[in-house]
């Protein structure tokens, strides 16, 4: 797990890296050489999908995400329990729709091409894919560290 956590972690840094590069590109380009750039701005959109999503991956692998924990805090024992495997269930059922989902939309608009770069959108979609391919393994080592009774919903994991 902590070398796939590094490989989402490295590609959203990587992502990160090449977005703002695309931004500052296109901010000379536009404002101190005056000759715009037409791939800039969509690369760096493009970018911040992947930024997003592989990092999000990585934040669920280390339970970061901001979470409402009020009620989990103040119970104890089967109730407690009860309702951690709730919680794993409802949101195991999302992840696999979102994955689903957009396994869909990336067939769909598989012919649709983006403006400037001329590259299909599925692209940007194929982002929002490895990231919640991430998410549903971390999801996976979560619940079957929980089952073991090892992992705390209060506590990183990774």
């Amino acid at each position: 797990m902590r070398t796939l956590l590094k490989l989402y972690d490295m590609g959203a840094l990587f992502c990160f890296c090449a977005m703002m590069g695309c931004v500052l590109l296109e901010v000379i380009a536009r404002n101190v050489i005056h000759f715009p750039t037409t791939w800039a701005e969509e690369l760096s959109r493009f970018m911040c999908v992947w930024t997003v999503f592989l990092g999000a991956a990585g934040a669920w692998a280390r339970n970061t995400h901001i979470v409402i924990n009020i009620l989990p805090r103040r119970l104890r024992g089967l109730p407690k329990r009860l309702l951690t495997i709730v919680q794993l269930t409802l949101s195991a059922i999302f992840i696999l729709c979102v994955w689903i989902g957009t396994i869909l939309i990336m067939i769909q608009q598989y012919e649709a091409k983006t403006t400037a770069l001329e590259i299909s959108i599925s692209w940007f979609y194929l982002g929002l894919f490895i990231g919640i391919t991430g998410i549903l393994i971390f999801h996976a080592h979560i619940v079957v560290l929980s089952l073991k009774g090892t992992h705390s919903q209060d506590s990183t994991s990774t």
